[in-house]
């Protein structure tokens, strides 16, 4: 776990400044998010302005697409630290930033199914690893579905690792999924997301792993016609608070935001669901070929990460993935 030094925090308190930003008025909640518009964050981020208005006196104010933050999501986490932004919410891969317990999280095909994984983090796991942010100056307040990774590619389909040998895929720069897909026999290409689209568009990459709803809302659907459901790693994202803002409230009132946020994110992960779906119709009506490979052929896919899998199991902390690997065996049997 790290503490971003003091340096950082008065670049972070001066940036304010240069954004504009007040300190809150003592009965005004900010949230900050630099996702866009139209994400589920920002609809879970105005369902929680819903219900504390409703549940108090309180007023809300939503900030999406970075723009209280300059787009930038380092420097939202270090106004939440110093108290100058109430809320942020963050996925667990960028958490991992902060502690790398949150890597249990993304490790490959470890939860079957988003129910699951949201089992796991409204129990103990979730526990452990909201206590990891406690000296980050975040408490994180609720958790919802960032959904599963999948495959697009232009060639395709792809339904076998043998089918992805020597396809330059991007994937996000985390060294467990670059890794993993070495291991599966790809050629995975670490660049930036912005720089995605023309890629694909130019041919310098022939895919790449995204959830659903990103690969949706950033077109690159238009340029990869083809979607392999794998499911191949998850993202829980945090509705977090700032310890240092929420310490202005009473605990009546903090009771109240923390359900009000739990509230907000169990909404979420419904949403998120509904929203894959349709999502993933509107493409296919575009054109686009999405298959879901056989159990078998994803038996195929895992043998060939179940080396890295057993890599990071070491690194991460043994009895972190088996107390996940348990309570994923708990919420099946249920």
């Amino acid at each position: 776990m790290t503490n971003l030094p003091k340096a950082a925090l008065f670049l972070s308190t001066a940036l304010a400044v240069g954004f504009g930003l007040q300190p809150a008025a003592a009965d005004n909640i900010r949230v900050s998010t630099t996702v866009a518009e139209t994400s589920n964050w920002v609809a879970a981020a105005r369902k929680f302005k819903e219900l504390v208005e409703e549940r108090s006196d309180h007023t809300v104010e939503v900030f999406p697409s970075g723009v209280l933050v300059g787009g930038n999501d380092r420097v939202e986490l270090e106004m939440a630290q110093a108290g100058a932004v109430d809320i942020i919410m963050k996925s667990t891969p960028w958490l991992s930033q902060i502690s790398s317990d949150f890597m249990v999280i993304a490790m490959p095909w470890i939860f079957p199914d988003a129910d699951t994984a949201m089992a796991v983090m409204d129990g103990p796991v979730g526990e452990r690893l909201s206590e990891k942010l406690a000296g980050a100056g975040v408490e994180p307040l609720g958790w919802g579905s960032g959904s599963f990774f999948q495959l697009y590619s232009n060639p395709g389909p792809i339904e076998t690792p043998e089918d992805i040998a020597g396809v330059k895929i991007r994937t996000p720069g985390l060294d467990l999924y670059l890794d993993s897909w070495t291991a599966i026999g790809a050629v995975p290409v670490a660049m930036s997301f912005a720089e995605v689209f023309t890629a694909l568009q130019a041919g310098a990459i022939d895919g790449g792993i995204s959830p659903i709803p990103l690969i949706y809302t950033s077109r690159f659907f238009e340029v990869s016609k083809n979607i392999a459901k794998i499911n191949f790693s998850f993202e829980a994202v945090g509705m977090l608070g700032s310890t240092a803002a929420l310490a202005r409230f009473s605990d009546e009132d903090k009771e109240m935001i923390r359900t009000a946020a739990h509230d907000a994110m169990v909404f979420q992960r419904e949403l998120a669901a509904s929203e894959e779906a349709e999502l993933a119709a509107k493409m296919e009506a575009e054109g686009v070929t999405i298959t879901v490979p056989s159990p078998e052929a994803l038996d195929a896919f895992k043998a060939k990460v179940a080396p890295v899998f057993d890599s990071y199991r070491e690194s991460i902390g043994a009895d972190l993935v088996a107390e996940v690997e348990s309570e994923v065996e708990k919420a099946a049997a249920n």
